[in-house]
């Protein structure tokens, strides 16, 4: 009994090894020279019938995605199936060979590409890769690249916008009466999937092409990390917009209020450059920061005018120029503001509105305290630091409640 189970078990290890390169070559000679193979037919009995293609997508990594030029580069690779009635072979007849490994340019194949490619338009894989062919004619191609592809950039809620990037895959030179492709059952692999530091992948879909184009579409959705533009540019923005309020407590006397007015506009321009060169050239959308930066810019550009004029103001004199009601009329709402009663007019009086009275009339009549040009600057400072302080949270707050609202 054991002799028997020793004789059956080298009888298989035997069989096992009995594939020999003899095999494989009388394999080849018979479906390509014997059989005549011809890569110029489509791999069909019946040419009047389509060639079905299954294709599946393997992702390794993001790359890059250039918003400026919107473009999304990706490494990865193709997993095509389909069956060629001409590599059909009896395993039992070769040894029990069911496995054919060949070049690629040796046999049909799609010519697939990247329809929507933003570089180079080329075909998929090279000379040196090759295909695996099996006994019942199941053919596996997995050619691998560097795909640069086209992709439509949403920079409304940028930087925390999500993105929408289509890698469409079709046979170039077949209608799809001849060549159908369809999604395979895995879709977007990411068993390989190196995380990208600057863009997270939320999730990857498939379709097939609902037209008359033999294609299929994979479509990754990604998402933007913010957090180094939260640090470099939103941070600094907000600090910008808090300094441009402070302008009003520089005190005019200073001599720096214009210098220091002109200095925050300056920067908020450098950082509104800064967003500008990284976004695309796009007026269909407009960025929330680009417009929360442009509403700082106009409000750093009035504050800017409203100190030139401050100094102007401060260097009259009452004698020659006398404090008109409009002015006058500052003072007293920011008296009002700061809950001052004291009545105030001008220190010099027009001779036409001066009247005489008794004494008793000026016994009767409240204390007036004069005013003056700075008493005008002061109060505009007050009145304008609340001003812009409202307006800076308006603005910051409806542009960060629209950001928040697409995370």
């Amino acid at each position: 009994m054991r002799s028997v189970k020793i004789c059956i078990l080298l009888s298989l290890l035997d069989f096992v090894t009995s594939q020999s390169a003899t095999d494989v070559k009388n394999l080849l000679t018979k479906l390509f020279v014997t059989d005549g193979y011809n890569k110029n037919v489509r791999p069909l009995q019946d040419q009047m019938q389509y060639v079905p293609i299954y294709l599946d997508f393997v992702l390794n990594s993001v790359i890059e995605f250039n918003e400026q030029e919107e473009s999304l580069k990706t490494a990865g690779y193709l997993m095509a199936y389909w069956e060629d009635e001409y590599l059909t072979w009896n395993s039992s007849d070769y040894n029990g060979v069911d496995v054919l490994f060949v070049p690629q340019d040796d046999i049909w194949k799609p010519d697939l590409s990247l329809s929507n490619t933003f570089a180079i338009f080329k075909g998929m894989g090279s000379s040196y890769l090759n295909v695996q062919i099996y006994n019942d004619g199941l053919v596996q191609w997995f050619p691998s690249m560097i795909f640069e592809s086209t992709c439509a950039v949403n920079i409304k809620y940028f930087p925390f916008d999500t993105q929408k990037c289509d890698l469409k895959f079709t046979a170039w030179s077949y209608r799809k009466v001849e060549v159908e492709i369809h999604k395979g059952n895995k879709g977007v692999v990411l068993d390989d999937y190196v995380k990208n530091a600057a863009w997270e992948l939320v999730s990857s879909t498939s379709q097939d092409v609902v037209t008359e184009e033999a294609a299929v579409v994979f479509t990754l959705h990604l998402k933007r990390k913010p957090l180094f533009f939260l640090f470099n540019i939103i941070g600094p923005v907000l600090l910008l917009s808090i300094l441009n309020i402070f302008t009003f407590v520089l005190p005019v006397e200073s001599g720096e209020k214009a210098g220091y007015s002109i200095t925050v506009f300056l920067a908020l321009a450098v950082f509104l450059t800064i967003i500008s060169d990284q976004l695309p050239n796009n007026s269909d959308t407009v960025s929330l920061m680009a417009i929360y930066l442009t509403t700082m810019v106009l409000l750093s550009t009035a504050v800017v005018a409203v100190c030139l004029i401050q100094i102007r103001l401060s260097i009259r004199k009452e004698t020659e120029q006398p404090i008109n009601r409009f002015y006058a009329s500052i003072v007293k709402l920011a008296n009002c503001l700061q809950c001052r009663r004291q009545m105030i007019q001008n220190k010099i009086k027009p001779d036409k509105i001066v009247k005489e009275k008794s004494l008793d009339d000026i016994d009767d009549e409240p204390e007036v305290e004069a005013i003056s040009w700075m008493d005008v600057v002061h109060a505009m400072d007050f009145l304008l630091f609340w001003l812009a302080a409202i307006y800076t949270f308006v603005c910051t707050t409806a542009i960060a409640c629209s950001a928040v609202s697409n995370v």
